[in-house]
C-alpha cells in the first residue's frame, strides 16, 4: 500500500528509485528523495514479481538446500535402522505380515529422495517427464504406506466395528485416487540456464496436498476415537493403550507441522521453488514418523509378551516342580491297639484306609516353608484315638 498522495504516488512510479532486496521473499525497498520546500524521505514497501527469473533462481536455490538436507536426514535414518530387518530375516524378531508395509514405505522414500538428488544434481539433459512420473509415484508410494500403517491401528483398535472401518478405508482410497490424479497431471522438462528438471505446472499439486492433510486429521480422530472407545471396553494392557495414545498425539502433531506450509506455500502460488520447497520434508518427516512409531510398538508388543510369558513359564515350572518332585514319607506315630480282635473285620479295613488317607495328609511338596514343618509336626502327633473316631463320622 502507498503511503502518500496520489499525485506523489504516481510522480514516484515514474521515478527510478534504487532497489535493496530484502530476504527470499523479494520485499524491495524505495528510498525515495522528494526536493521540494520540505525535504523527506519515504520508504514505499512493494512485492515484487515472484515469476521473475531471477527471484526463481534464487528461490530454487534455497529449496535444494532445504530438499538436501532432508535428503540426508533420511538416508542415515534408513540406514542406521537397517538392523530392524535383518534381524527379521535372522528370526531374531517376530515375522510379522505388516512388515511388508513398513518395508515398502521405507523403499519407496528411499527411492524417491535418490531421485530427487539426481532431479537436481544432474548436470546432463535427462528425459524430465519421466523422470517426474517416477518421483511421483514413489513419493505418493511412501505417503500411501505410512498413512496405511495408521489405517490398520485402527483396524485394530475397533476390531469388528464396520463403520469406523469403512470410513478409514475410504479416506484413505480417496487420498490414492487424489495422488493418481497429481500424477497424470504433472509436467516437466529440462531447464538448459539451471541445467535441472523444472517442473512446469506444480499447482497441478494442489488438490492432492490439501486431501492428504485432510486424510491425516480424519485418521487422528478415528484412531483417537478407537483409544477412548478401547480405555470405555477396559483393555488389559493398560500400558500398550499409553503407548497407543502418545505415539497417536505426536504422530498428528507431526501432520500438522508436515501438512500445513507445503498446503499454504502451494495455494499462494508465488513460485514453483516455493509450491515445491516443502513438499519432499513433508514426505520424509511423515515416513520417518509413521516407520519410527511400527518399530516402537513392535518392540513394545513383543517385551510384554515375552514378559507375560517368562511370568507364566516361572508359574508352570513352579507347578511342575512340585507336581514331579519327590513325595517324602515321614513315619507317623500310630499307637496300635494290641486287642484288635474287638472291632470287627470291617472296621479294620475302614481303620486301614484311615490310616492310608493320613499318610496321604502328611505328603509334604518339595520346597515348602516354615508352615508346612508346622503342619508335619501336628500331623506326627495323631494318634490312633483320632483315627479311631474317623469311622464313626463316617
Amino acid at each position: 500500500m502507498c503511503h502518500c498522495y496520489p499525485v506523489v504516488c504516481h510522480s514516484l512510479a515514474l521515478s527510478n528509485p534504487s532497489q535493496e532486496m530484502s530476504g527470499i521473499f523479494g520485499l524491495s525497498r524505495l528510498y525515495i528523495s522528494v526536493k521540494g520546500s520540505e525535504s523527506r524521505r519515504y520508504m514505499v514497501r512493494r512485492m515484487v514479481n515472484f515469476h521473475s527469473p531471477e527471484l526463481v533462481s534464487e528461490d530454487l536455490w534455497v529449496a535444494v538446500k532445504v530438499w538436501h538436507a532432508f535428503d540426508g536426514l533420511f538416508l542415515w535414518e534408513f540406514f542406521t535402522t537397517l538392523d530392524y530387518e535383518w534381524n527379521i530375516i535372522r528370526g531374531r524378531r517376530p515375522f510379522r505380515w505388516t512388515i511388508w508395509i513398513y518395508s515398502l514405505t521405507r523403499i519407496a522414500t528411499l527411492v524417491a529422495v535418490i531421485l530427487n538428488i539426481v532431479g537436481v544434481d544432474i548436470s546432463r539433459p535427462i528425459n524430465c517427464q519421466l523422470w517426474v512420473v517416477f518421483q511421483s509415484i514413489f513419493a505418493y508410494l511412501a505417503f500411501s504406506g505410512a498413512s496405511l500403517l495408521i489405517v490398520l491401528r485402527i483396524f485394530v483398535l475397533w476390531n469388528k466395528n464396520k463403520i469406523p472401518l469403512v470410513l478409514a478405508t475410504s479416506v484413505w482410497g480417496t487420498n490414492i485416487a487424489f495422488f493418481i490424479r497429481g500424477i497424470v497431471k504433472l509436467r516437466s522438462a529440462w531447464e538448459t540456464e539451471q541445467t535441472n528438471c523444472e517442473i512446469l505446472n506444480t499447482e497441478s499439486t494442489k488438490a492432492s496436498v490439501l486431501v492428504t492433510l485432510v486424510t491425516n486429521i480424519i485418521l487422528f480422530h478415528i484412531m483417537f476415537a478407537g483409544l477412548l472407545h478401547l480405555r470405555r471396553q477396559g483393555g488389559n494392557m493398560p500400558g500398550l493403550w499409553r503407548t497407543l495414545w502418545r505415539q497417536g498425539i505426536i504422530w498428528f502433531f507431526l501432520a500438522i507441522v508436515a501438512g500445513i506450509p507445503p498446503m499454504v506455500f502451494i495455494f499462494l502460488d508465488l513460485n514453483d521453488a516455493f509450491n515445491l520447497m516443502f513438499q519432499m520434508p513433508s514426505l520424509i518427516i511423515m515416513s520417518i514418523a509413521a516407520t519410527q512409531m511400527y518399530r516402537f510398538l513392535t518392540d513394545f508388543y513383543s517385551s510384554e509378551l515375552s514378559d507375560s510369558s517368562r511370568h507364566s513359564g516361572r508359574v508352570s515350572s513352579d507347578v511342575k516342580r512340585v507336581s514331579a518332585g519327590p513325595i517324602p514319607l515321614n513315619r507317623m506315630q500310630v499307637a496300635v491297639h494290641t486287642a484288635h480282635e474287638q472291632y470287627p473285620a470291617s472296621q479294620t479295613s475302614h481303620i486301614g484306609s484311615c490310616v492310608s488317607m493320613g499318610e496321604q495328609l502328611r505328603v509334604k511338596p518339595h520346597g515348602l516353608g516354615s508352615d508346612d514343618d508346622d503342619l508335619e509336626g501336628g500331623l506326627e502327633k495323631i494318634s490312633a484315638a483320632d483315627f479311631d473316631e474317623v469311622p464313626h463320622a463316617i
